[in-house]
């Protein structure tokens, strides 16, 4: 088990013209200040933030905090981190990448934030060194320096799946635009790559400010909004129910208002039609969609004369299809996912925009 001197006069050196690393390099410098002036009375100046071009103000060489990107693209997501005694390197493959690896050797130090403006210290082994273990998830290389291993492979970062925040909910969307920049900042901490939003979300006015602070919070930390999730009855606004019954699926010999929508109708395919380039326009500049089944109700479909000739999987097929084909006719080249179990969906064919998910994100609730 390595150790980390926060007591140590590090500099950190940014990789110049990269924005979107400044808010995560700002709290790995920060964090160590914390880290080194924790006990009462102690004062520590946090490292300095400077361009790696620009010359180090120090007569000898100080220890050196090294953060770099590779260029690849925004979607690459890997990273890789490698500390010595008096260096420490922290590579991504993108902007992503490397505020991943920040907030992992940050949480190797045993720093953890339960929640959006929360934040747990560890203690130091020795109160007047300032030593802390490099002990989460690490083990030590052949160098004899601290690696994490986990994306680390024959000295390059290796990417990972991307980590989706799905909220668990309606309350969960109104309290993550309401705490807005506080929760962004936490999502990073916590290694999330995207966080997605209801369609109606991008489609309402009364959320429009909020939404877009969240929108800047989220592009300094170049994490990515996504639409949708289980949205695929969006497409049909319930309010139709009342005059447009047979839009809506049948069971039992009647028409039910609560889940997903009758598939084969002529009249669904022009709603869908009008509705989903309202909502998929008011997402602007959002390149990717998620239109999933309502929650428990996977199988909850049409059963009318025409509808009972397809499976369940096969009319979510037809209903996502026809959501693909007024997404290819926009241009935006973005694309839909859905939702099928491995071994369901026959023999339907399915539009080049659209991406088969065997398995769904968790959603989940952060407060």
């Amino acid at each position: 088990m390595a150790n980390f001197y926060a007591s140590k006069q590090w500099v950190i050196l940014l990789p110049p013209d990269i924005p979107e690393i400044k808010r995560a390099a700002e709290d790995l410098s920060r964090y160590i200040g914390l880290l080194a002036g924790f006990a009462e009375g102690l004062v520590q100046k946090p490292p300095a933030l400077l361009d790696a071009h620009a010359p180090i103000p120090s007569n000898s060489a100080p220890p050196l905090i090294v953060l770099s990107v590779e260029g690849s693209g925004p979607e690459r997501n890997g990273f890789s981190w490698k500390a010595g005694p008096e260096r420490i390197e922290i590579r991504g493959e993108s902007s992503r990448g490397l505020c991943n690896g920040i907030y992992s050797f940050l949480s190797a130090l045993g720093i953890s934030w339960p929640g959006p403006g929360e934040e747990v210290l560890p203690s130091s082994q020795v109160s007047n060194l300032r030593v802390f273990s490099l002990s989460s998830g690490i083990g030590i290389d052949n160098d004899g320096c601290t690696s994490e291993p986990s994306k680390y492979d024959g000295g390059g970062p290796v990417a990972a799946p991307w980590r989706r925040f799905v909220p668990a909910g309606e309350k969960e969307v109104s309290a993550i635009l309401k705490k807005g920049e506080t929760f962004v900042a936490w999502a990073a901490r916590r290694r999330y790559d995207v966080l997605v939003l209801p369609l109606r979300v991008f489609a309402c006015k009364r959320t429009g400010r909020k939404l877009n602070e969240l929108k800047k919070a989220a592009s300094e930390y170049d994490i990515a909004l996504e639409a949708g999730g289980r949205d695929i009855s969006s497409l049909v606004p319930r309010r139709s129910f009342l005059f447009h019954r047979d839009f809506f699926r049948m069971e039992g010999g009647h028409r039910k208002k609560d889940h997903h929508f009758c598939p084969t109708n002529p009249g669904t395919t022009r709603l869908i039609g009008k509705e989903g380039e309202r909502l998929f326009r008011a997402a602007g500049e959002v390149r990717v969609f998620h239109l999933w089944p309502d929650k428990g109700a996977d199988a909850a479909w049409c059963s009318c004369s025409t509808c009972r000739a397809f499976t369940p999987a096969e009319q979510n097929r037809i209903g996502v299809n026809i959501a693909a084909d007024v997404l290819a006719a926009m241009g935006t080249g973005a694309f839909i996912t859905f939702f099928e179990k491995p071994g369901e969906g026959g023999n339907l064919p399915l539009r080049q925009n659209l991406s088969k998910l065997e398995k769904l994100p968790d959603e989940k609730e952060f407060r």
